[in-house]
């Protein structure tokens, strides 16, 4: 079990993420014991990952991926790991979580990310929208959220899942927001909310809880 603390979420309360930057506003010894500290959070990151892929029903999932804490130049302001369905290894659909310094949040994205070297265009990902409604049903709608991949970042404030599925007039406006776009649905738990929270039960849980919509790709 690992607890999900305020410590966590504080490594990524600060202005520059830029080696190159701190490194001219900071002494070795400064710039040494940042370094530390994401890597230490990080670790912790990495093993609650590798945890949670062992507990995910065998043979379902691919390997997780876990993005390192730098990618060389910079410290990351978040850190990312991403569940792929055996079946759909090579799409660009998939889980991701992330910790940034708002939220633990664990959602199922369309990666756009050197989305040529895979399969399945967003126009396919995006029809599971139509998924969504009887797929709920199935889960707690607390702490769920559905936003617009293009007009939102990690830190903006997101629709309510539950406001989303109660009036029309917000899932038409957000199904025409999207265009070109993709959705994004998943769990938050709040820096404030972390009190706490068991962060393999909270992912695991909520990959199970995304599993069943997103094991819908394969018969759009």
């Amino acid at each position: 079990m690992t607890q999900l603390t305020d410590e966590m979420f504080q490594i990524f309360d600060q202005p520059e993420f830029s080696f190159k930057k701190i490194k001219m506003q900071h002494t070795e010894a400064e710039v040494a014991e940042l370094k530390d500290k994401f890597k230490g959070v990080w670790q912790t990151w990495k093993a609650v990952n590798q945890a949670v892929a062992k507990k995910l029903p065998a043979g379902e999932f691919a390997k997780v991926h876990v993005e390192s804490w730098t990618n060389g130049w910079n410290l990351r302001d978040h850190y990312w790991a991403s569940y792929r369905l055996q079946d759909l290894a090579d799409a660009n659909p998939c889980i991701g979580v992330m910790l940034d310094k708002k939220q633990l949040q664990v959602y199922l994205m369309f990666q756009h990310y050197k989305s040529e070297k895979r399969r399945m265009a967003p126009e396919q990902y995006n029809k599971l929208l139509t998924d969504i409604p009887s797929w709920s049903k199935q889960i707690d709608l607390q702490d769920w959220y559905i936003w617009n991949g293009e007009m939102s970042s990690e830190f903006d404030k997101h629709t309510k899942l539950n406001d989303y599925l109660k009036q029309s007039d917000i899932q038409t406006q957000f199904k025409s927001d999207l265009k070109e776009a993709t959705f994004l649905i998943g769990k938050f738990i709040f820096r404030d909310q972390q009190h706490d929270v068991n962060m393999e039960d909270f992912i695991t849980q909520a990959i199970m809880d995304l599993a069943p919509l997103y094991e819908n790709l394969d018969k759009k």
